[in-house]
């Protein structure tokens, strides 16, 4: 095993002034940094670009210019060292129709960490039958050992789009469980997703993309500094239009989200969940994004 390799030190990820695009602009002037391992939730609306960003960052993908530094190195570069110290675990994947003991010996020497117990523990856990052919399998199971492969490579970069798409509630709970063994504890894990209920106990720190700029990078503890949030079983019982920033109807009840500094100290709510400040992101981002930086909406300047 390479010991540098999980160097803590050494920062993860780096991106200044990042412009790109297909036919028109995605990103123009993109700027992130990733400096402390953990788990980071990618977030956004459809086509804000979080797949091509992953890709930018495994270098599969060309900046049309700024810098992106992943450990030291330069993506677009592809160096062979690079290449052994992170590992995309795409959306849409292909599996050469072989046994998961043929993955492990013909892709596993790639990455110097990789733990070939630590791939069967993974693939037991997951059910996943290691003396099948991948053309046997079903696409769940196929899902579930190019998680068990990503996890085993123990990078110390690891990106993932969408991991939990196509798992059925069994298997997500198991790669939540995967997610928080010691070993993937020193690891930079940046995960592109919709299904924000799925890694709620997993993710400590968001990324929200909007408008081709990372509008917002903060972990869940700072969120809870600015937002807040609850149900109330009634209009009546709602935070003031003033402090109100999301509404959702859940049954007969309403879920909320608030600027916590236009509540009471005493109004009643409830610990934060990621779905819901996703959502609220997602459908009101102007206003949510004025509470945690602080500043006014363009309709309270406007005023």
């Amino acid at each position: 095993m390479v010991d540098n390799t999980l160097d803590e030190h050494i920062s993860s990820i780096q991106i200044r002034d990042l412009a790109f695009g297909y036919k028109g602009p995605l990103f123009e002037r993109f700027n992130a940094q990733i400096s402390a391992p953990g788990v980071y939730g990618l977030f956004g609306r459809n086509g804000t670009g979080k797949s091509t960003l992953l890709k930018l960052l495994s270098g599969l993908l060309t900046p049309s210019s700024g810098e992106i530094s992943v450990r030291g190195f330069t993506p677009r570069q592809r160096a062979a060292e690079f290449l052994s110290q992170i590992y995309l675990l795409p959306e849409e994947f292909h599996l050469p129709d072989l046994k998961p003991e043929a993955l492990k010996r013909n892709q596993g020497v790639f990455y110097p960490n990789f733990d070939a117990q630590l791939f069967q523990d993974y693939l037991t856990e997951l059910q996943v039958p290691s003396d099948q052919r991948f053309s046997q399998m079903s696409l769940g199971q196929k899902k579930k050992a190019t998680i068990a492969f990503a996890l085993a490579t123990l990078t110390p970069v690891l990106l993932m789009d969408e991991p939990t798409n196509g798992l059925d509630i069994v298997s997500r709970a198991q790669f939540k469980r995967l997610m928080q063994r010691p070993e993937q504890a020193k690891r930079t894990v940046l995960i592109s997703t919709h299904q924000a209920h799925d890694l709620e106990s997993i993710i400590k720190h968001i990324w929200f993309v909007e408008g081709g700029v990372l509008s917002l990078s903060t972990s869940m503890n700072m969120l809870g500094q600015h937002l807040a949030m609850g149900v109330a079983d009634s209009a009546a019982e709602l935070p003031a239009p003033e402090a109100l920033l999301y509404t959702e109807a859940i049954g007969a009840q309403m879920a909320w989200v608030a600027r916590r500094d236009a509540l009471r100290a005493d109004f009643p709510a409830t610990p934060l969940q990621l779905e819901l400040i996703y959502k609220a992101l997602s459908l009101n981002p102007e206003k949510v994004l004025s509470a945690v930086h602080d500043r006014p909406t363009s309709t309270e300047v406007a005023q």
